[in-house]
């Protein structure tokens, strides 16, 4: 039996390992969590050291973690074998906030072979409890077969970025989910082209199938296999992103690779299916390399982990979210306004007359709507508000209301009269299927623009998707993409001035997603950033905020939001398992993770 590593941290050890936070937490630059990118790494480190010796027992394994091989449960006796001598090479990636990792690694065997092992961990309190595995042993079990080309590590997938210039988490899915929509629209109408940067290469378990010839197809570039539809009526399905990295720029993407439903394999590679895990490196949004491992799988077969947003087998399922205007409230439906628990009964009012202004954004896939309503009153006055509601099973199971009167944000944030007549086409009006951003992209654009709140004024400032015409509303009032007091203002104009240093954008909920539209609505917090002096009073105040950003080829539009004041110590209403920053800026999670 070895000894453990040098530097490895048991359990109890690693809970002190986190440094003294710092007093701004305004952007993630200086954060220092549990378990930072070099910790992370021992648990990588130890873990290939229990593959080597066989030996499981090395591995720091929380009880009842969770262990798969080839998307198969398994024990974690199962995923090793005898003949492993060493490790040729790997790349590793990390995400120390949520204490994921992702490797590829060539481990060399006692008889002079090569395997490929990718695996990823999660690590929670000391300890890993989930262990994702894919080996390839030979051709016959991956389709393509070469590591002479993984005998070092390939430094684009290594290397640190400088903050400014990071992808955000949300740019980063974005630019690998464009890939698999690429795969998924090939040779049809609604085909969108991939972010390739010029000239990326792709490796598939270490077999080089771009800009060389192979089955029977010239050299091509990675865009050009798209554009010659070499890859029509893939069907990639139960995608995931479980591992992405800004610092170096990569993500971990696990996808199944099938045929949709009633296609007709055009050459001998479609016949294959397989599970799959592909490193994405990016820069500026496109991709730049890629590396692949990938094994065959049956479709039948079910996968071991939920996927995120996308197709499922066969192909996007048929839609069955109903018309939520018409349906009942499900028993034990959770009703919140502004923030607080409430009976549907509670959350109506009896001087309500007329809407005199409306528009819907809708994913009917996830059966989620997000309305923004300006409301007539018997006396005259009028009232704002966002609902969003998810229908599931037939019936309402969440509603969600955030309503503003006037006075509710401030004086200065009150103008409904200031609103056009009738929304604007950007609310109303689809989007042609092969122009429409995807459901990552969206949200990235949105992501992005919290991100400039968040670092505003520090070094680590990134500008947000803005045209110089950007229209923002907020509870009416007519901001930005105007004129006021005889001057033109654009949305950029404050991020430029640092008006939002110290304004920290918390338990951010991206809502409701309208691919076909181009609109998402995000449920968030604005507070303050611990141990950060505001900018001004303005940005001083607590709020939870329904954001609607319109996005068009990945700019925003228009923004329409309704705010309402309270404080940062208040409950938020709602967990969230988005990313972003908790209460006080980067150094905390957000609700509920």
């Amino acid at each position: 039996m070895k000894k453990k590593r040098p530097g490895w941290m048991g359990p109890a050890l690693l809970l002190l390992a986190a440094a003294a936070l710092p007093a701004a937490a305004q952007n993630q630059g200086g954060i220092t969590h549990p378990c930072d990118r070099a910790c992370l790494t021992r648990f990588i480190d130890a873990y290939l050291d229990g593959l080597i010796a066989n030996d499981p027992s090395r591995v720091p394994l929380a009880s009842g973690a969770k262990v798969t091989l080839n998307d198969d449960v398994v024990e974690l006796g199962r995923v090793f074998w005898d003949a492993a001598t060493s490790v040729q090479s790997r790349i590793d990636i990390a995400n120390p906030r949520w204490g994921d990792t992702g490797t590829q690694a060539v481990i060399n065997n006692a008889d002079g072979s090569q395997y490929i092992h990718v695996f990823r961990l999660k690590v929670k309190e000391g300890a890993i409890t989930e262990v994702e595995t894919l080996l390839v042993r030979n051709a016959e079990e991956g389709g393509l077969f070469d590591l002479s080309t993984l005998q070092v590590p390939n430094r684009n997938f290594n290397q640190p970025i400088r903050p400014a210039e990071q992808d955000s988490y949300y740019d980063l899915v974005a630019a690998a989910e464009g890939y698999w929509r690429a795969f998924n629209t090939n040779g049809t109408d609604e085909y969108h082209p991939a972010p390739f940067w010029p000239g990326v290469q792709r490796l598939e378990n270490g077999y080089r199938t771009t800009d060389v010839a192979f089955a029977g197809n010239p050299a091509m570039t990675a865009a050009e296999q798209f554009e010659r539809g070499l890859h029509a009526g893939r069907n990639i399905w139960d995608i995931r992103y479980p591992v992405v990295d800004e610092e170096y720029g990569v993500v971990l993407s696990f996808a199944r690779f099938g045929l949709k439903a009633g296609a007709t394999p055009r050459h001998a590679a479609q016949r294959a299916t397989r599970l799959v895990a592909e490193f994405f490196a990016i820069r500026n949004g496109q991709i730049w390399d890629i590396q692949a491992a990938m094994v065959n799988r049956d479709e039948s077969l079910p996968s071991a982990w939920p996927a995120d947003y996308g197709p499922t087998r066969g192909g996007w399922p048929p839609v069955t979210a109903r018309d939520a205007a018409a349906l009942p409230q499900a028993a034990r439906a959770r009703i919140t306004l502004n923030g607080d628990e409430k009976r549907l009964s509670e959350v109506f009012w009896p001087t309500a007359k007329a809407v005199r202004w409306r528009f819907d954004a809708v994913n009917e896939r996830l059966g989620d709507t997000g309305t923004q309503v300006v409301i007539t009153n018997e006396d005259g006055s009028e009232t704002m508000e966002v609902l969003r509601l998810k229908v599931a099973d037939g019936a309402i199971t969440e509603m969600e209301i955030l309503r503003c009167h006037k006075g509710c944000a401030g004086d200065a944030w009150w103008g409904p009269e200031q609103l056009d007549p009738e929304p604007s086409d950007f609310l109303k009006l689809p989007i042609p299927p092969a122009e429409r951003d995807s459901y990552y992209k969206l949200v990235a654009v949105a992501d992005g623009y919290f991100r400039a709140f968040q670092t505003n004024g520090t070094p680590d400032y990134h500008r947000a998707d803005l045209l110089p015409d950007t229209r923002r509303f907020e509870n009416g009032a007519f901001f930005t993409g105007t004129y006021r007091n005889g001057k033109y203002v654009t949305a950029a104009e404050g991020f430029e001035r640092g008006s939002f240093i110290g304004r920290n954008l918390w338990d951010r909920r991206y809502a409701v997603v309208d691919e076909e539209r181009g609109i998402v609505l995000v449920i968030l917090r604005f507070g303050k950033v611990d141990g950060v002096q505001n900018a001004s009073s303005v940005t001083a105040y607590d709020r939870i905020v329904g954001e609607f950003f319109t996005v068009k080829s990945g700019l925003i539009q228009e923004v329409q939001a309704v705010l309402v004041n309270r404080d940062d110590s208040q409950p938020t209403g709602w967990d969230t398992s988005w990313y972003g920053p908790g209460r006080g800026g980067w150094h905390r999670m957000p609700t509920g993770q």
